[in-house]
């Protein structure tokens, strides 16, 4: 497994592509917000802003379905949030669709309701990182003022969970070449612990060998990039059609709707 994997969209030209990085961070941010502000019983609002990160990856060039393959991926995470309110919200709510009509309760509400937010937020988080290098999410971070812990913290998890992946590849194609039976359910419990015992060891031993390598080179806690960050017309230009777009649907459309 290889950065360009997450990365292959991240090394093309687009408009989006040029955007500086401290920008696409902060629209983020602010679209985050609105998005998680939304109330609860209001889900045609959800799709107005959904327009914002379909457009950006339209632009960019970044296809659909890779950004809804990584939305499945991740999904079960939330899907068990989202799901468990209908336990709970047990109130009888009539919704009408011009002709027709649909009795359900609040817990579905809920639940459809999480689950939009976290399709719209991931589609402007999946626009980000697709547009962006992550050396440059890295250092807009840093020109941000986030906690410099914070950014190293991501630098190595980005580069070095590729390594441990690895090692989980090696390890499963090494059990499978030795494999010659099912052994019962018993013993492959105590082989597959055994397995994440030689994981844990190994990453260990990995872990240190990085520390020497990183020390030799002189690494300091700061990632470099060759480019130097400015915010050019385009940047201005960004801004103002993102600030457009939310203020229409925050100032004119959300009150309309709810």
């Amino acid at each position: 497994m290889h950065h360009a994997y997450i990365d292959k969209f991240a090394y093309q030209d687009s408009p989006v592509h040029r955007l500086d990085s401290r920008i696409k961070l902060m629209v983020l941010v602010i679209f985050t917000a609105l998005v998680i502000s939304v109330p609860r019983y209001s889900l045609s609002i959800l799709a107005c802003y959904a327009v914002g990160p379909f457009a950006v990856l339209v632009i960019g060039g970044i296809p659909m379905r890779f950004a809804l393959k990584h939305i499945v991926i991740v999904s079960p995470f939330i899907l068990v949030l989202a799901f468990s309110c209908v336990f709970y919200g047990r109130a009888p709510v009539v919704v009408e669709f011009g002709p027709f009509t649909v009795h359900t309760t609040t817990g579905w509400f809920q639940c459809f309701n999480i689950l939009s937010k976290f399709v719209v937020t991931m589609l402007a988080l999946i626009a980000l990182v697709s547009t962006t290098r992550f050396a440059e999410l890295l250092k807009g971070l840093e020109k941000l003022h986030v906690p410099k812990l914070l950014v190293v913290q991501l630098g190595f998890l980005y580069r070095y969970i590729f390594v441990l992946i690895d090692s989980v590849h090696h390890i499963l194609r090494a059990r499978a070449g030795r494999k010659l039976r099912y052994l019962g359910a018993k013993a492959e419990f105590k082989t597959a612990g055994a397995m994440v015992g030689s994981l844990l060891i190994r990453s260990i031993n990995t872990a240190e060998r990085v520390s020497m390598a990183m020390q030799a080179r002189g690494f300091d806690g700061t990632f470099r990039t060759y480019s130097k960050m400015h915010i050019a017309a385009g940047d201005y230009l960004f801004c103002a059609a993102a600030g457009c777009f939310l203020l229409l649907i925050h100032i004119i459309i959300r009150p309309a709707l709810i």
